[in-house]
């Protein structure tokens, strides 16, 4: 699979403004690529930091969020622990998330120590996950090309909303692509805009996906044209 090449389709295809991002779970960094040495608020913010550049993150600079560590499988220290029960408290107290739900919240089932981030286009290992930021349209082109809106087979994919990380869980356990509407914590922590909807999509969905997003794409042309044609024939009425 050439990364680069599909990544450059990506964004041409779907006109997107950021580049896709990739996550790979792994328990060393491959070599030359440096480790995260710095603090961040959540799991999430790594998503935005992968847009410029190559890095490894072990499991601990992900504690400052316990739900990550949570969605992401990582071990429960006690800082983390402390930490989760006082999120879910306030989770609960505002009503944000209903007392039943934090038990049933997605955890990746194939957890490493640490996790690989950066540009798809420049991702060394085959990734585990790739995310991408879309609109409206681009999410209508992209989930057409992934075929999960055919009304003739069972539907693939999934909407979710908080936590967003859930999603990516759901992606890498199940294999299939899942699309979140964010959550506020997300929206807070990556800067996000509020017109960006999140698609995660597992390694055996993205290799299929390049001959499909063409195809996508040239008939959804060609009932633009179709559609406006229409349009017209109603003149100014």
């Amino acid at each position: 699979m050439q990364l680069l090449e599909l990544s450059e389709r990506l964004v041409k295809s779907l006109q997107l403004s950021v580049a896709p991002v990739s996550l790979a779970f792994m328990d060393e960094p491959p070599p030359e690529v440096p480790t995260f040495d710095s603090v961040v608020p959540s799991a999430c913010a790594f998503w935005v930091r992968a847009e410029k550049g190559l890095f490894y993150a072990k499991a601990e600079s992900h504690e400052n969020c316990p739900v990550g560590v949570l969605t992401m499988g990582f071990p429960f220290t006690p800082k983390v622990m402390s930490t989760l029960d006082e999120f879910v408290q306030k989770m609960c107290q505002a009503s944000y998330i209903g007392a039943r739900e934090p038990e049933h919240i997605p955890r990746l089932s194939s957890a490493r120590k640490g996790i690989l981030y950066g540009p798809l286009a420049h991702f060394p290992v085959s990734p585990d996950l790739t995310l991408i930021w879309v609109n409206g349209r681009q999410a209508m082109i992209l989930e057409e090309a992934l075929g999960t809106v055919c009304w003739d087979v069972i539907k693939k994919g999934e909407l979710f909303g908080r936590p967003a990380c859930a999603a990516l869980a759901v992606a890498a356990n199940e294999a299939k692509s899942t699309v979140s509407l964010g959550c506020s914590g997300m929206r807070t922590f990556t800067g996000v805009s509020d017109d960006k909807i999140l698609v995660s999509i597992p390694v055996s969905v993205l290799e299929s996906l390049s001959a499909g997003l063409v195809n996508t794409v040239q008939s959804n042309s060609s009932m633009l044209d179709f559609y406006r044609q229409h349009l017209a024939s109603f003149g100014d009425s």
